[in-house]
């Protein structure tokens, strides 16, 4: 505006305030009312709220309602000095009983609030609906919530409803977040997500953070509309970065595949303000260096403020962290608390660690009574590993009652889990008839489950009964398959086996010394005496590896320790063929092993 416009607004200003004034002088109400406005907001003349007061009681003392709820304002306020709740009361109260909407709005909340006079929630009710019914806004959502509430009435939903639509639909922001969320949860009104999200959407778009939050879920499960990522991430956003916890911690979940290092900071921004789940994962963060430097002492001071917040996860890894010593050596007792905070907080897994502890004595006295409870509580839940380990301790007694029956139900609900080892020990109560039917077909089709998971143990079992015909008819080269496949994994008898099928020529293509001991010797390192008793023949005589009275004598001397008296007669016998030196070799080489 050029200068001159200017100085010529000014003057005109200048003109009507005094006009105003000299009208207000001459006892003209509109103009006493409107001379205070100005006097009490700075209107064109600089504020003073002393004057004002003055000009808005000579309106109010006129029965004029506008002065009378402004006048109450000014001496509910500091502009005077200290406030005077209960003058601002007595003036709320005379323009309230002339019909003045917001006075009657404004009385209502001193009268809940107690502020001026004694709290009053019924009065105050009565003054809310007043207000609310000639359409104050704020009213019609403070009736909304009381009638929700059955604050002063009994609760009402769907009048509740009704309210908050009247004031949402004037643009109350607080009722569009409340009239959506009932559209949404079906709360009074029939569920409508498409209109819920459209108050979400207006409410979240003035800035209200709770609609940001609850339009960002909505985007993302596409309700009310199409899925929409890229506006749940922006509505998440929009609230987190108001210092929304809940949607940090949701924005950082959605960024942590994407971009793990913004990620990792709003987790923090959550955390520090005690968001047990964003502790939880900026802890995990730490500990696996996703975004941040791996720092195991800084993950588990995350996790531990969210454990001690009864966070089973949280609980659990630490459980887990101190069971591995993956921040320094194992604290087995460190370990046992954790398992057993998140085993009574419902953690399944942490139930089986902590019976894995009990049963072991790991970091804690050895109570198998107590474990078999945790067994029974993660084995009723599903766990596999623990309804077999449950298994094993029926079957042996051990902590519970010996009882073959409840040991085979939970073989089976292991074994029907394909746990390989419960498959195998299902097969060995069939076979034995403990706590079933002796069965031998069943005893062979668990075993054959079991074997074809790569369980040695189970190989073998499979490979006896296809070698004695035990519920199949005998079928010694189908038997070779799987003794050799045992005896790849390590069984050690399932090598002894089958170095005598070798030996003999039995089930095999041909005779073969060298197979044979090259069986006999890895079963005789496991401590098999048959085994070494052989294997010591074999080098006396030469058959398979070259001759070597030493290895003879060192072998049965390993199987003579068993107490196997032919044994030490041969290594006897076998001394007499072989010099001091190598007597004294043998003896070395058996001191050796024995050492080991």
């Amino acid at each position: 505006m050029p200068m001159a416009e200017e100085k010529q607004a000014e003057k005109s200003e200048e003109t009507d305030l005094k006009k105003l004034r000299r009208q207000a002088k001459d006892d003209v109400l509109k103009a006493q009312y409107l001379l205070a406005i100005k006097l009490a907001s700075g209107d064109g003349v600089e504020a003073d709220s002393t004057e004002a007061e003055k000009w808005y009681r000579k309106a109010a003392k006129r029965d004029f309602p506008p002065a009378m709820n402004n006048l109450a304002l000014l001496h509910a306020g500091e502009a005077l000095g200290e406030p005077n709740s209960k003058e601002a009361v007595k003036w709320f109260r005379k323009a309230a009983d002339l019909g003045y909407a917001l006075a009657q709005w404004n009385l209502a909340r001193h009268l809940q609030s107690g502020e001026g006079v004694a709290p009053d929630e019924e009065e105050a009710i009565e003054w809310t609906k007043k207000a609310a019914e000639q359409g104050v806004v704020a009213a019609q959502n403070n009736m909304g919530i009381c009638c929700s509430e059955g604050r002063g009435m009994e609760a009402d939903e769907t009048e509740a409803v009704e309210w908050f639509r009247k004031a949402a639909e004037q643009g109350q922001l607080q009722a569009q977040f409340n009239l959506a969320v009932r559209l949404r949860d079906g709360r009074g009104v029939e569920t409508d997500l498409g209109v819920a999200r459209e108050f979400f959407l207006k409410s979240a778009q003035r800035g209200m953070v709770a609609s940001q939050l609850a339009l960002a879920k909505m985007c993302a499960h596409g309700e009310g509309g199409e899925p929409d990522d890229d506006a749940a991430t922006q509505w998440y956003r929009k609230a987190a970065e108001q210092g929304h916890a809940e949607a940090q911690k949701n924005l950082a979940e959605r960024l942590s595949e994407t971009n793990s290092v913004e990620a990792v900071e709003w987790y923090k921004r959550s955390a520090e303000q005690g968001c047990v789940s964003a502790q939880y994962n900026l802890g995990r963060h730490f500990l696996e260096g996703d975004g941040v430097p791996v720092d195991c002492k800084v993950a588990i001071e995350w996790l531990q403020k969210s454990a001690i917040n009864n966070d089973i996860e949280s609980q659990f890894l630490l459980g887990q962290i101190f069971d591995e010593g993956i921040n320094a050596n194992p604290d087995p007792a460190e370990a046992a608390k954790w398992y057993r905070k998140a085993a009574e907080g419902g953690k399944v897994e942490s139930q089986f660690a902590l019976a894995v502890s009990l049963e072991r004595g790991d970091g804690c006295a050895t109570n198998l009574e107590e474990a078999a409870n945790w067994y029974t509580l993660a084995a009723e839940q599903g766990h596999a590993s623990a309804q077999f380990n449950l298994a094993g301790m029926y079957a042996r007694g051990r902590g519970v009652m010996a009882d073959d029956k409840k040991a085979v139900h939970y073989f089976e609900l292991a074994a029907e889990q394909a746990v390989a080892s419960a498959q195998c020990n299902l097969g060995a109560m069939h076979e034995q008839g403990r706590g079933v039917e002796q069965n031998f077909s069943s005893a062979m089709r668990w075993y054959e489950l079991a074997a074809d998971q790569g369980l040695c143990r189970a190989q073998y079992n499979l490979a006896v009964m296809l070698h004695a015909g035990r519920g199949v008819d005998a079928d010694l080269e189908e038997a070779v398959v799987w003794y050799r496949q045992a005896a790849k994994g390590g069984h050690a008898a399932a090598q002894y086996t089958l170095a005598s099928l070798f030996l003999h020529g039995e089930g095999v293509e041909e005779e073969d010394e060298v197979e044979a001991a090259k069986w006999l010797k890895l079963s005789a390192e496991q401590d098999v005496p048959e085994a070494q008793l052989i294997l010591a023949d074999c080098y006396l005589r030469g058959r398979g590896v070259p001759e070597d009275f030493v290895l003879a004598y060192v072998w049965f001397n390993r199987a003579s320790s068993h107490g196997l008296d032919i044994a030490e007669k041969n290594k006897r016998h076998t001394a007499r063929c072989m010099t001091p030196d190598q007597i004294a070799q043998a003896q070395e080489i058996s001191r050796t092993y024995l050492a080991a």
